[in-house]
Protein backbone atom coordinates (compact mmCIF):
# COMPACT_ATOMS: atom_id res chain seq x y z
CA UNK A 1 0.00 0.00 0.00
CA UNK A 2 1.28 3.34 -0.91
CA UNK A 3 2.04 5.80 1.69
CA UNK A 4 -0.33 8.68 2.23
CA UNK A 5 1.47 11.78 1.88
CA UNK A 6 -0.35 13.91 4.82
CA UNK A 7 0.51 17.06 5.86
CA UNK A 8 0.59 16.25 9.65
CA UNK A 9 3.30 14.52 9.25
CA UNK A 10 6.66 15.94 9.90
CA UNK A 11 9.02 16.76 6.75
CA UNK A 12 12.31 17.67 8.39
CA UNK A 13 14.69 15.70 8.79
CA UNK A 14 14.81 16.14 12.44
CA UNK A 15 11.77 14.31 13.49
CA UNK A 16 9.69 15.97 16.41
CA UNK A 17 8.10 13.41 19.06
CA UNK A 18 4.76 14.62 20.22
CA UNK A 19 4.94 15.77 23.51
CA UNK A 20 2.98 14.22 26.52
CA UNK A 21 -0.28 15.35 28.16
CA UNK A 22 0.38 18.51 30.06
CA UNK A 23 -1.47 17.73 33.15
CA UNK A 24 -0.36 13.79 32.88
CA UNK A 25 0.61 12.46 36.74
CA UNK A 26 -0.85 14.94 38.81
CA UNK A 27 -1.45 14.04 42.11
CA UNK A 28 -4.13 16.06 44.40
CA UNK A 29 -4.11 15.91 48.06
CA UNK A 30 -7.44 16.55 50.21
CA UNK A 31 -6.47 20.20 50.78
CA UNK A 32 -6.04 21.42 47.03
CA UNK A 33 -8.80 19.67 46.26
CA UNK A 34 -11.08 21.71 48.93
CA UNK A 35 -9.20 24.79 47.29
CA UNK A 36 -10.25 23.83 43.76
CA UNK A 37 -13.45 22.78 44.83
CA UNK A 38 -14.26 25.87 47.20
CA UNK A 39 -13.06 28.15 44.12
CA UNK A 40 -15.77 26.52 41.84
CA UNK A 41 -18.86 26.47 44.18
CA UNK A 42 -17.60 30.22 44.44
CA UNK A 43 -17.78 30.96 41.38
CA UNK A 44 -21.70 28.64 40.72
CA UNK A 45 -23.08 30.48 43.77
CA UNK A 46 -21.69 34.24 42.80
CA UNK A 47 -19.91 34.03 46.15
CA UNK A 48 -22.84 32.14 48.09
CA UNK A 49 -25.44 35.27 46.54
CA UNK A 50 -27.36 32.09 44.64
CA UNK A 51 -27.87 28.27 44.34
CA UNK A 52 -26.08 26.40 41.60
CA UNK A 53 -27.20 25.38 38.70
CA UNK A 54 -28.08 21.45 38.08
CA UNK A 55 -25.37 21.05 35.47
CA UNK A 56 -22.53 23.55 37.95
CA UNK A 57 -23.40 20.80 40.76
CA UNK A 58 -22.99 17.70 38.19
CA UNK A 59 -19.20 19.73 37.13
CA UNK A 60 -17.98 19.52 41.06
CA UNK A 61 -19.35 16.42 42.11
CA UNK A 62 -17.77 14.53 38.36
CA UNK A 63 -14.67 16.82 39.37
CA UNK A 64 -14.47 15.17 43.20
CA UNK A 65 -15.25 11.88 41.99
CA UNK A 66 -13.41 10.98 38.78
CA UNK A 67 -10.03 13.23 39.68
CA UNK A 68 -10.14 14.15 43.25
CA UNK A 69 -9.10 11.99 46.57
CA UNK A 70 -11.46 14.30 49.12
CA UNK A 71 -14.94 12.72 49.82
CA UNK A 72 -16.86 15.14 51.86
CA UNK A 73 -19.55 17.15 51.62
CA UNK A 74 -19.42 19.86 48.78
CA UNK A 75 -22.44 21.52 50.53
CA UNK A 76 -20.00 21.49 53.73
CA UNK A 77 -17.42 23.61 51.32
CA UNK A 78 -16.30 27.29 51.92
CA UNK A 79 -16.77 30.29 49.87
CA UNK A 80 -13.59 31.61 49.47
CA UNK A 81 -11.23 34.60 47.72
CA UNK A 82 -9.78 34.70 44.59
CA UNK A 83 -6.68 35.53 46.04
CA UNK A 84 -6.86 32.35 48.10
CA UNK A 85 -6.69 30.57 45.17
CA UNK A 86 -3.64 32.33 43.86
CA UNK A 87 -1.80 31.20 47.22
CA UNK A 88 -2.93 27.99 48.12
CA UNK A 89 -2.58 26.10 44.60
CA UNK A 90 0.58 26.35 42.31
CA UNK A 91 1.94 25.48 38.43
CA UNK A 92 -0.18 23.02 36.84
CA UNK A 93 -3.02 22.84 39.77
CA UNK A 94 -3.39 26.37 39.52
CA UNK A 95 -3.81 26.06 36.06
CA UNK A 96 -6.16 22.95 35.18
CA UNK A 97 -8.52 24.92 38.57
CA UNK A 98 -8.24 28.08 36.14
CA UNK A 99 -9.35 25.76 33.29
CA UNK A 100 -12.38 24.58 35.57
CA UNK A 101 -13.52 28.22 36.74
CA UNK A 102 -14.16 29.15 33.02
CA UNK A 103 -15.61 26.74 32.07
CA UNK A 104 -18.39 27.27 34.63
CA UNK A 105 -20.17 30.29 33.08
CA UNK A 106 -21.40 28.09 29.85
CA UNK A 107 -22.60 25.08 31.68
CA UNK A 108 -26.36 27.80 32.35
CA UNK A 109 -26.15 28.25 28.08
CA UNK A 110 -26.12 31.92 29.25
CA UNK A 111 -22.76 33.73 30.16
CA UNK A 112 -23.69 35.79 32.90
CA UNK A 113 -21.54 39.12 33.47
CA UNK A 114 -21.19 38.28 37.25
CA UNK A 115 -20.14 35.09 36.74
CA UNK A 116 -17.32 35.84 33.90
CA UNK A 117 -15.97 39.04 36.47
CA UNK A 118 -16.10 36.40 39.06
CA UNK A 119 -13.80 34.21 37.45
CA UNK A 120 -11.19 37.24 35.87
CA UNK A 121 -10.70 37.89 39.90
CA UNK A 122 -9.86 34.55 40.46
CA UNK A 123 -6.99 34.70 37.58
CA UNK A 124 -5.74 37.89 38.94
CA UNK A 125 -5.45 36.21 41.80
CA UNK A 126 -3.40 33.81 40.37
CA UNK A 127 -1.60 36.03 38.52
CA UNK A 128 -2.06 33.92 35.36
CA UNK A 129 -4.98 34.70 32.56
CA UNK A 130 -5.18 31.77 30.24
CA UNK A 131 -6.34 32.32 26.85
CA UNK A 132 -9.31 30.52 27.05
CA UNK A 133 -10.25 33.10 29.39
CA UNK A 134 -9.95 36.22 26.65
CA UNK A 135 -12.04 34.12 24.52
CA UNK A 136 -14.79 33.65 27.35
CA UNK A 137 -14.99 37.47 27.78
CA UNK A 138 -15.29 37.74 23.96
CA UNK A 139 -18.21 35.30 24.00
CA UNK A 140 -19.99 37.41 26.94
CA UNK A 141 -19.81 40.72 24.77
CA UNK A 142 -20.97 38.66 21.55
CA UNK A 143 -17.58 38.89 19.95
CA UNK A 144 -17.66 35.81 18.49
CA UNK A 145 -16.57 36.59 14.47
CA UNK A 146 -13.18 37.91 16.23
CA UNK A 147 -12.80 34.74 18.71
CA UNK A 148 -13.10 32.77 15.33
CA UNK A 149 -10.39 34.35 13.76
CA UNK A 150 -8.69 34.15 16.99
CA UNK A 151 -9.14 30.50 17.20
CA UNK A 152 -8.61 29.98 13.59
CA UNK A 153 -5.03 31.14 13.73
CA UNK A 154 -3.77 29.62 17.08
CA UNK A 155 -5.31 26.18 15.57
CA UNK A 156 -3.17 26.92 12.64
CA UNK A 157 -0.15 27.69 15.07
CA UNK A 158 -0.73 25.01 17.37
CA UNK A 159 -2.34 22.17 14.75
CA UNK A 160 0.19 21.89 11.60
CA UNK A 161 3.58 21.56 11.54
CA UNK A 162 6.80 23.30 11.04
CA UNK A 163 7.30 27.39 10.28
CA UNK A 164 4.72 29.90 8.24
CA UNK A 165 5.78 28.61 4.99
CA UNK A 166 5.29 24.88 5.77
CA UNK A 167 1.98 25.88 7.54
CA UNK A 168 0.68 27.74 4.42
CA UNK A 169 1.63 25.09 1.98
CA UNK A 170 -1.02 22.60 4.52
CA UNK A 171 -3.26 25.15 4.31
CA UNK A 172 -3.17 25.47 0.70
CA UNK A 173 -3.04 21.49 0.69
CA UNK A 174 -6.55 21.56 2.38
CA UNK A 175 -8.15 24.33 -0.32
CA UNK A 176 -6.84 21.91 -2.98
CA UNK A 177 -8.39 18.70 -1.55
CA UNK A 178 -11.85 20.55 -1.06
CA UNK A 179 -11.66 21.11 -4.84
CA UNK A 180 -10.10 17.88 -5.53
CA UNK A 181 -7.24 16.38 -5.30
CA UNK A 182 -7.35 12.44 -7.13
CA UNK A 183 -4.06 11.36 -5.63
CA UNK A 184 -4.35 12.37 -2.56
CA UNK A 185 -8.19 10.68 -2.55
CA UNK A 186 -6.40 7.13 -4.16
CA UNK A 187 -4.09 7.36 -1.13
CA UNK A 188 -7.22 6.74 1.40
CA UNK A 189 -9.27 5.25 -1.27
CA UNK A 190 -7.20 1.79 -0.55
CA UNK A 191 -7.65 1.84 2.66
CA UNK A 192 -10.71 -0.09 2.01
CA UNK A 193 -8.71 -3.33 1.03
CA UNK A 194 -7.07 -3.50 4.36
CA UNK A 195 -8.27 -6.22 6.89
CA UNK A 196 -11.08 -5.42 9.11
CA UNK A 197 -9.58 -3.66 12.29
CA UNK A 198 -6.68 -2.25 11.23
CA UNK A 199 -7.14 1.52 12.07
CA UNK A 200 -6.97 2.11 8.37
CA UNK A 201 -10.08 0.33 7.21
CA UNK A 202 -11.50 2.03 9.71
CA UNK A 203 -10.83 5.36 9.29
CA UNK A 204 -11.87 4.15 5.53
CA UNK A 205 -15.21 3.27 6.84
CA UNK A 206 -15.94 5.86 9.52
CA UNK A 207 -16.13 8.53 6.45
CA UNK A 208 -18.34 6.30 4.14
CA UNK A 209 -21.00 5.32 6.67
CA UNK A 210 -21.04 9.25 7.59
CA UNK A 211 -21.49 10.04 4.03
CA UNK A 212 -18.42 12.19 4.09
CA UNK A 213 -15.80 12.59 1.23
CA UNK A 214 -11.98 10.99 1.99
CA UNK A 215 -9.57 13.38 2.12
CA UNK A 216 -8.91 14.58 -1.38
CA UNK A 217 -12.34 13.64 -2.87
CA UNK A 218 -14.67 16.69 -3.52
CA UNK A 219 -15.71 19.20 -0.56
CA UNK A 220 -13.11 17.05 1.78
CA UNK A 221 -12.73 18.18 5.15
CA UNK A 222 -8.79 17.19 4.16
CA UNK A 223 -6.36 15.03 5.71
CA UNK A 224 -5.60 18.16 8.80
CA UNK A 225 -8.70 17.10 10.92
CA UNK A 226 -7.92 12.87 10.05
CA UNK A 227 -6.31 13.07 13.75
CA UNK A 228 -9.36 13.98 15.28
CA UNK A 229 -11.36 11.48 13.14
CA UNK A 230 -8.40 8.95 14.43
CA UNK A 231 -8.79 10.35 18.31
CA UNK A 232 -12.86 8.98 18.11
CA UNK A 233 -11.76 5.87 16.31
CA UNK A 234 -9.02 5.08 18.69
CA UNK A 235 -11.41 6.49 22.14
CA UNK A 236 -14.21 4.88 20.86
CA UNK A 237 -16.18 7.68 21.82
CA UNK A 238 -19.12 8.15 19.13
CA UNK A 239 -19.91 11.21 17.01
CA UNK A 240 -23.24 12.20 18.35
CA UNK A 241 -23.14 16.14 19.66
CA UNK A 242 -22.74 14.61 23.35
CA UNK A 243 -20.29 12.46 21.76
CA UNK A 244 -18.37 15.80 19.95
CA UNK A 245 -17.87 17.22 23.19
CA UNK A 246 -16.91 14.42 25.58
CA UNK A 247 -14.11 13.46 22.46
CA UNK A 248 -12.51 17.35 23.14
CA UNK A 249 -12.46 16.28 26.73
CA UNK A 250 -10.29 13.57 26.06
CA UNK A 251 -8.74 15.91 23.67
CA UNK A 252 -8.43 18.15 26.79
CA UNK A 253 -6.96 15.81 28.57
CA UNK A 254 -4.17 14.59 26.42
CA UNK A 255 -2.90 17.72 24.72
CA UNK A 256 0.14 18.28 25.32
CA UNK A 257 -0.46 21.67 25.99
CA UNK A 258 -3.27 23.74 28.05
CA UNK A 259 -4.60 24.66 24.20
CA UNK A 260 -6.48 21.43 24.30
CA UNK A 261 -9.32 23.21 26.52
CA UNK A 262 -9.79 26.12 23.77
CA UNK A 263 -10.24 22.94 21.62
CA UNK A 264 -12.79 22.14 24.34
CA UNK A 265 -14.57 25.57 24.45
CA UNK A 266 -15.12 25.20 20.36
CA UNK A 267 -17.49 22.25 20.97
CA UNK A 268 -18.96 23.72 23.86
CA UNK A 269 -20.25 27.00 21.45
CA UNK A 270 -21.26 24.72 18.99
CA UNK A 271 -22.91 21.64 20.68
CA UNK A 272 -23.98 23.17 23.96
CA UNK A 273 -24.62 27.02 24.00
CA UNK A 274 -25.75 26.26 19.88
CA UNK A 275 -23.80 29.29 18.88
CA UNK A 276 -22.80 27.78 14.74
CA UNK A 277 -18.99 28.74 15.82
CA UNK A 278 -17.25 25.68 13.84
CA UNK A 279 -19.62 24.35 12.12
CA UNK A 280 -20.06 26.59 9.25
CA UNK A 281 -23.25 25.17 7.96
CA UNK A 282 -21.59 21.26 7.54
CA UNK A 283 -23.44 20.18 10.76
CA UNK A 284 -26.23 21.58 12.85
CA UNK A 285 -25.61 23.72 16.31
CA UNK A 286 -27.25 22.00 19.22
CA UNK A 287 -28.01 23.04 22.62
CA UNK A 288 -27.60 21.62 26.09
CA UNK A 289 -25.48 18.80 25.37
CA UNK A 290 -22.58 19.06 27.73
CA UNK A 291 -22.92 16.19 30.36
CA UNK A 292 -20.33 16.77 33.22
CA UNK A 293 -19.49 13.10 33.99
CA UNK A 294 -18.66 11.86 31.04
CA UNK A 295 -16.39 14.84 30.05
CA UNK A 296 -14.24 14.90 33.47
CA UNK A 297 -14.42 10.80 33.02
CA UNK A 298 -13.18 11.43 29.46
CA UNK A 299 -10.49 13.93 30.59
CA UNK A 300 -9.11 11.90 33.33
CA UNK A 301 -8.82 9.24 30.50
CA UNK A 302 -6.83 11.60 28.28
CA UNK A 303 -4.58 12.82 30.79
CA UNK A 304 -3.68 8.55 30.79
CA UNK A 305 -2.41 8.49 27.13
CA UNK A 306 1.44 8.20 26.88
CA UNK A 307 1.78 11.08 24.18
CA UNK A 308 -0.45 13.90 22.05
CA UNK A 309 -1.91 12.59 19.73
CA UNK A 310 -3.09 15.69 18.43
CA UNK A 311 0.17 16.77 17.94
CA UNK A 312 1.42 17.93 14.23
CA UNK A 313 4.24 15.55 14.93
CA UNK A 314 2.38 12.67 15.12
CA UNK A 315 2.43 10.64 12.52
CA UNK A 316 -0.47 8.50 11.99
CA UNK A 317 0.17 7.37 8.43
CA UNK A 318 2.60 4.30 10.05
CA UNK A 319 -0.13 2.99 12.00
CA UNK A 320 -2.55 2.33 9.29
CA UNK A 321 -2.15 -1.05 8.81
CA UNK A 322 -2.19 -1.95 12.21
CA UNK A 323 -4.71 -3.04 14.49
CA UNK A 324 -6.70 -0.50 16.56
CA UNK A 325 -6.60 -2.87 19.97
CA UNK A 326 -2.40 -2.79 18.67
CA UNK A 327 -2.27 0.69 18.84
CA UNK A 328 -4.43 1.84 21.88
CA UNK A 329 -2.29 -0.90 24.07
CA UNK A 330 0.24 1.09 22.60
CA UNK A 331 -0.78 4.45 23.87
CA UNK A 332 -2.45 3.51 27.01
CA UNK A 333 -5.74 4.48 25.55
CA UNK A 334 -9.08 3.31 27.40
CA UNK A 335 -11.63 2.46 24.50
CA UNK A 336 -14.68 5.02 26.09
CA UNK A 337 -18.37 3.80 25.53
CA UNK A 338 -20.23 6.39 26.69
CA UNK A 339 -23.92 5.25 27.30
CA UNK A 340 -21.77 2.84 29.91
CA UNK A 341 -20.12 5.77 31.16
CA UNK A 342 -23.68 7.70 32.41
CA UNK A 343 -24.92 7.11 35.58
CA UNK A 344 -27.99 4.81 36.04
CA UNK A 345 -29.99 8.10 37.27
CA UNK A 346 -29.27 9.77 34.28
CA UNK A 347 -31.43 9.33 30.81
CA UNK A 348 -30.09 7.75 27.56
CA UNK A 349 -27.89 9.49 25.55
CA UNK A 350 -28.88 10.58 22.16
CA UNK A 351 -28.53 8.57 19.43
CA UNK A 352 -25.65 8.82 17.49
CA UNK A 353 -25.67 11.78 14.79
CA UNK A 354 -23.61 10.89 11.66
CA UNK A 355 -21.28 13.22 11.79
CA UNK A 356 -17.96 14.80 12.73
CA UNK A 357 -16.05 17.85 13.08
Amino acid sequence: MSTIATPVSPTSSATQVPSQPYFQGMSWNEHQSVTLLSSLKTVATLQGQRSMHPLAQDMMQSIQDHLLPWQGSIEDLPIISPELLGRELIGRYQELALQFLILMPYLSMEVEQAEVNLVQQFAQGCLHEPHTLKSLKQVYSGQLQGLFWDYSVRSLVKLLPGGWWQKLKCIFSAMHQYIGDPETARQYQVLEDLPAGTLGKELYQYYRDRNFPLPGEQKSFSDILVPHDLIHLLSGIDTSPVGEIVVAGFEAGMSGSQFGFELLLEVVLDFHLGLEFTTLGVLDPSQNNFVPSLVIQAFVQGTTVRQDLFSPYWSFTELLEQPITRIREHYNIQALDLNRMVEPQEQLLPQTVLGSC
